[in-house]
């Protein structure tokens, strides 16, 4: 009877160690061939984000993960994302712009300001060329 408990134990103990082992090798080669989260948005994503910012159908989350990581595959764009820095937080030269009301992120100055960097960033998207030699 105590010789049959302790096989049984012995196999639930090897049971849980094998599969801790099955599921820790898992883990190993998911880290070790997947692939880092990356945030890489395109021109057309981020004209579409401030027509939402205009049009008050942007969320909070959605602009401020735009304006908190830098864009390092566009030089251009990264300049389109650090002047809605400056429109979001200010700077020396200029003033933060205002919270807006009835789901706005911004007040009416801001959203003039937004408005004349979508034109930007729209006059870029059509100047750009459709193809790129590498």
């Amino acid at each position: 009877m105590i010789l049959t408990t302790c096989y049984i134990k012995g196999m639930e103990f090897l049971f849980v160690i094998t599969v801790s082992f099955f599921l820790l090798i898992a883990v190993a080669v998911a880290f070790t061939f997947g692939r880092p989260p990356v945030y890489r948005p395109d021109r057309e994503l981020v004209l579409n984000l401030l027509i939402d910012v205009m049009d008050k159908k942007a969320s909070i989350e959605r602009w401020e993960l735009f304006l908190s990581l830098p864009i390092s595959h566009d030089p251009k764009l990264e300049e389109i994302r650090q002047r809605c820095l400056v429109i979001a937080y200010g700077d020396d030269a200029d003033i933060a712009s205002g919270e807006g009301i009835d789901g706005a992120l911004f007040d009416r100055e801001g959203m003039q300001r937004i408005m004349k960097v979508s034109e930007d960033l729209n006059q870029l998207i059509y100047s750009s060329p459709i193809s790129k030699r590498f």
